[in-house]
């Protein structure tokens, strides 16, 4: 009996110790969820705004009809908000491992130059929104006088031309990995120093113990800021909103949603949900894609060092 009382004790402090962050995932995560799931087979403008209607079994993906056929920018948006979730996991993620592995080198003035790399990822990122559209400015940035090294007489602003402005967008945050850097620096510097002096012993140099040593010992890290990185890629929206507002091609998923719900006339929440729920679904793939990347990256790295010492 007295067993039982302590282990409905055990279970009770549990409950309590977990109620508030359910409490929380049901209010804040799961119930807004739930919402955006249905209304996006409701009639929700601003004819019924506090009143959303179902369509109908008949008609209930109306909704994701007018988004798939007739909204003029949803596949632009989600070829875009694609490639930069693609870019953040093969450009970005590389980028700042490479960097992450030079500031754990025991030299003189790394960590000044530690201290510096990451005081652009303290600005918020509309105000380097912000500051981009300045230095794309063709009156006073500094992009066109290097443009019209190569090409005389050039005086467009290439926010507005399709194609660098796809490019000009990217820059603008596919280079800034201070964060991530910072997280694969912490896994690096935790790995055990003796197993450093084991493959030093050994005779494997710097790079050697960088690739067969550190990276597999930090590939839960890289698998995690990989998929941290490629759903900011995908849910870019202040880059877009600050340089270009979507012209010239750049519309993203997010400025998207924001378009329907927002800047329309009409108030289209119904439909904005409707891509919202696209935009989850699609979160979720790139959770999947990242995990069967890494698992089949590392599994070949495994049979290929397998395969060196046999």
């Amino acid at each position: 009996m007295k067993t039982r009382n302590m282990s409905w004790k055990r279970k009770g402090f549990i409950l309590a110790f977990l109620a508030p962050t359910v409490i929380a995932f049901v209010l804040f995560y799961l119930y807004p969820i739930v919402t955006v799931f249905v209304t996006s087979f409701c009639k929700w403008d601003y004819t019924n705004i506090t009143s959303p209607e179902f369509f109908g079994f008949a008609d209930m993906w109306n909704n994701y009809k007018y988004i798939f056929e007739l909204y003029p920018y949803f596949w632009e948006a989600l070829r875009n908000s694609t490639i930069w979730a693609l870019l953040g996991v093969f450009v970005q993620i590389p980028v700042s491992a490479l960097i992450a592995l030079a500031f754990s080198r025991k030299v003189k003035g790394v960590k000044f130059a530690r201290n510096v790399y990451i005081i652009p990822s303290m600005i918020s990122s509309a105000a380097m929104g912000m500051i981009f559209l300045q230095l794309y400015s063709p009156l006073y940035g500094v992009v066109n006088p290097v443009i019209r090294l190569f090409k005389q007489n050039f005086s467009e602003n290439i926010l507005l031309l399709k194609g660098p402005a796809f490019i000009a967008m990217t820059c603008a945050y596919i280079f800034f990995t201070g964060t991530t850097t910072l997280m694969i620096l912490g896994n690096i510097m935790a790995v055990p120093e003796d197993v450093r002096e084991a493959a030093m012993l050994d005779g494997a140099s710097g790079l050697k113990q960088d690739w067969y040593i550190t990276i597999p010992m930090i590939k839960d890290t890289l698998r995690t800021v990989s998929i941290l990185s490629a759903t900011a890629g995908f849910l870019l929206y202040n880059e877009v909103y600050f340089l270009t507002k979507g012209a010239a091609g750049t519309y993203s998923i997010s400025y998207v949603i924001r378009e329907l719900a927002i800047t329309s006339t009409r108030t289209q929440f119904g439909r904005a949900n409707a891509v919202a729920v696209i935009q989850i679904l699609a979160g979720m793939l790139i959770i999947v894609f990242v995990n069967l990347l890494y698992s089949q990256l590392f599994k070949g790295k495994r049979i290929r060092r397998n395969g060196g010492q046999s």
